[in-house]
């Protein structure tokens, strides 16, 4: 049986030395060692992940999207887990998928930028950002 998410703001314990870290650091304190991340496919990251589309239904996005590993965002989250945003130039909505949706909501800054459907290409997120989340005027990513 799966343990129900935390949300909140919940420290993490270092695999590597076992340090405890607050929440929103990138690093840990006694060793420097990130959260794990993946691509949304759980596969390993590539260096070619960044490359952006050019044909088909995916145009525009890249090949590869990093998210926070399975066992990073099992942690808990600090934000509700929010799949839709508004961009704020064009007002489409863009819906994204639940890897994503929990790494926002695990750590708010992860991402500097998001894709809008409508226009097929990114935009920057946080205080700056030209999104907000979907039904509300909260910007994404702070």
């Amino acid at each position: 049986m799966n343990e129900p998410r935390r949300f909140g703001p919940t420290p993490w314990t270092c695999c590597d030395c076992g340090a405890e870290n607050e929440m929103f650091r990138s690093h840990c304190k006694e060793c420097g060692r990130e959260p794990r991340r993946t691509l949304t496919d759980r596969t390993q990251i590539y260096p070619g992940h960044r490359e952006i589309i050019q044909e088909g239904a995916r145009a525009g996005q890249q090949k590869g999207y990093v998210v926070l590993a399975e066992e990073e965002r099992a942690k808990g989250f600090v934000r509700p887990v929010r799949r839709s945003y508004k961009h704020l130039i064009c007002g489409g909505v863009t819906t994204m998928g639940q890897s994503l949706a929990e790494t926002y909501a695990r750590d708010p800054k992860f991402y500097s930028g998001t894709f809008c459907c409508h226009c097929g290409t990114h935009f920057p997120v946080g205080e700056n950002g030209q999104f907000v989340w979907d039904g509300s005027s909260e910007k994404v990513g702070i």
